[in-house]
């Protein structure tokens, strides 16, 4: 059996012909079902994320309010998505600017390890 560092290690390549390997024995066990309280936990989890999505769909939909005309001169209109755009704009730049740095940390960590 590897170590979970060699396998950390293995290429995108290596992985690939090693599961096209079709002489590595599969075991007959895999498709074992979940003992019974992981099945049941499984099964409630599902249900509690269905119940969640139905209920926040169904009250965006019962709740939306109708949208109202604010601008009665296009250019004020055009000024204030152009303004919104723009914020948006700076916002992702940010967000990529922090990716970037949190990137570079990240690659200095695994350096280390």
């Amino acid at each position: 059996m590897k170590r979970i560092q060699d396998i950390e290690k293995l290429t995108a390549e290596d992985l690939s012909r090693i599961g096209a390997d079709e002489s590595i024995p599969v075991p007959e066990d895999l498709s074992v079902k979940l003992p019974g309280k992981a099945r049941h936990t499984a099964l409630w989890s599902a249900a509690a994320s269905v119940a969640i999505v139905a209920g926040v769909g169904l009250g965006v939909l019962l709740h939306s309010p109708e949208p109202k005309d604010t601008f009665t001169d296009p250019y004020l209109a055009y000024a204030a998505v152009e303004d919104a755009l723009n914020r948006m704009g700076g916002t992702i730049q940010e967000s990529a600017s922090l990716l970037a740095q949190t990137e570079k940390d990240y690659n200095k960590i695994n350096y280390w390890k």
